[in-house]
């Protein structure tokens, strides 16, 4: 087993509806305006994001583009903007990323 797929399979049963998750990024921390775990599928992880009236649906190859680059992300060396370019969700996967690393 790879060490994405021990990742997400501990988020799928970390991850429980409700869940607050801080906004966070590398850049500059804690940022406010949590947002909240809705779904945690095989396949994806739904969330409500603040102030959006639509529950976002995060698939699991997003998390994994991202944690493929995680460690360059953190170390500074990726931006935030080439991880946005990989899935529209990155601020919601970084997120969950950073919760992870702190809560699990």
């Amino acid at each position: 087993m790879d060490v994405f797929d021990t990742v997400w399979k501990n988020l799928q049963t970390s991850l429980k509806p409700g869940t607050e998750i801080k906004n966070w990024n590398t850049y500059n921390g804690y940022l406010g305006d949590n947002l909240t775990i809705n779904t945690v599928d095989p396949n994806y992880i739904s969330v409500d994001p603040p102030r959006v009236w639509k529950t976002r649906v995060v698939p699991k190859d997003g998390f994994e583009k991202i944690w493929k680059n995680w460690l360059d992300y953190r170390a500074l060396r990726l931006k935030r903007n080439d991880l946005r370019d990989m899935t529209n969700h990155s601020k919601h996967i970084i997120s969950i990323f950073r919760w992870y690393e702190t809560e699990y």
